[in-house]
């Protein structure tokens, strides 16, 4: 990777980024800072990750607006969400989008409001057209052993379906997410089980507004959380997500390869290194290549990693995106530009301060 390129500073740092790469080739990025007003969420642009755009702020100023998504589409617009916790803790998603000339449209609130409910892990992605899916989880703000239900919507670019459950409130969801194929159809995953470990990783495919039946990917295989794909041009799917072990260490990183609508074996580019793997996020280049990255923390250092796979099952050996030589690594976001450049940011840093960093892999010449 190219070095490493500081988005935030002091004093309001930055947390939870995500990237999207426009058909133009310009880097768009969001991510969410803690200033004395409340936690508010920046967008940044950059024609080739040199020169960034100023901070913008685009969530509201006050209250803690965390977690926030972001894609673009193919008309060079983008969709960004989040959510928004009021003092009481119940919260809000949200989604605003921004034009192809660069406007942004008012934010629409996407879950139940008005208090007494609690949302999280908002994510969209982008259908056929105009169309969008949203995905989170969500609750009536009660108990803490009252479970949290994964939802959807889906948009045709009109109007929005009411929510729809993934799950019945057996065992609680957690980390939601949903990613476009190149044809528009989609998948989207969360994990059920106790909070903080011991989660079973679920996916359901989606088409034309509709889900199909949820596959548990854990059943005969490890168990997961944080689902994240890279859709390949040859029809691959690739999912990878973390494991926790024992006391509910974050012990490995997974990737799993669907062809032919056949999951493979489990592969675990993490494996042989020491230390606490988790986090991990993948996409894929127009060759078929595979980069991988992963927040690791080895004891002595602590490094956001990466590798590199051509099938999804044999792994480069992991090689560290940056030394920032502080701090943790954690939560990525990655993509790849029609050059086959890989993207990523990340945040870094100690409990109650974190700072956001962009670094770029060039396209590779050579298998």
């Amino acid at each position: 990777f190219d070095p490493p390129v500081k988005l935030t500073a002091k004093p309001g740092g930055g947390y939870r980024p995500q990237l999207a790469v426009s058909p133009d080739g310009s880097l768009n990025v969001v991510y969410y800072d803690r200033v004395e007003s409340g936690d508010v969420v920046r967008y940044r642009r950059s024609e080739g990750g040199g020169r960034w755009s100023d901070p913008e702020a685009i969530s509201p100023l006050d209250g803690r607006n965390w977690g926030p998504d972001l894609i673009a589409r193919a008309d060079g617009s983008l969709v960004v969400t989040w959510d928004h916790a009021a003092p009481d803790f119940s919260s809000q998603g949200w989604l605003r989008t921004r034009s192809p000339s660069g406007a942004w449209g008012e934010a629409a609130a996407m879950t139940p409001g008005g208090g007494g409910y609690e949302v999280g892990s908002t994510h969209v992605a982008p259908g056929v057209g105009d169309s969008l899916y949203y995905v989170y989880i969500g609750r009536p703000l009660g108990g803490p052993g009252d479970p949290f239900y994964a939802y959807w919507r889906y948009s045709d670019g009109a109007t929005w379906t009411e929510p729809v459950a993934f799950t019945d409130g057996r065992r609680s969801a957690w980390h939601t997410n949903v990613e476009a194929r190149p044809d528009g159809s989609v998948q989207a995953g969360w994990d059920e089980g106790p909070g903080g470990g011991g989660t079973e990783l679920m996916v359901a495919d989606g088409r034309d507004g509709r889900f199909g039946p949820a596959q548990n990917l854990s059943a005969g295989a490890r168990q997961g959380e944080r689902p994240h794909w890279a859709f390949a041009p040859d029809g691959s799917d690739y999912v990878t997500y973390f494991h926790r072990g024992q006391a509910s260490r974050p012990m490995h990183v997974f990737v799993r390869r669907r062809q032919g609508g056949t999951w493979g074996p489990v592969a675990e580019p993490s494996a042989g290194l020491g230390g606490y793997h988790f986090d991990p996020e993948i996409a894929v280049d127009q060759r078929g290549t595979l980069c991988m990255v992963w927040g690791w923390d080895g004891g002595e250092e602590a490094e956001l990693l990466y590798s590199l796979s051509r099938d999804g099952e044999r792994w480069s050996p992991p090689r560290r995106v940056a030394a920032i030589g502080w701090g943790k690594p954690g939560l990525p976001s990655i993509d790849v530009d029609a050059q086959g450049r890989f993207h990523v940011v990340w945040n870094q840093g100690v409990r109650g301060y974190n700072e956001v960093y962009y670094a770029s892999l060039p396209p590779r010449t050579g298998d």
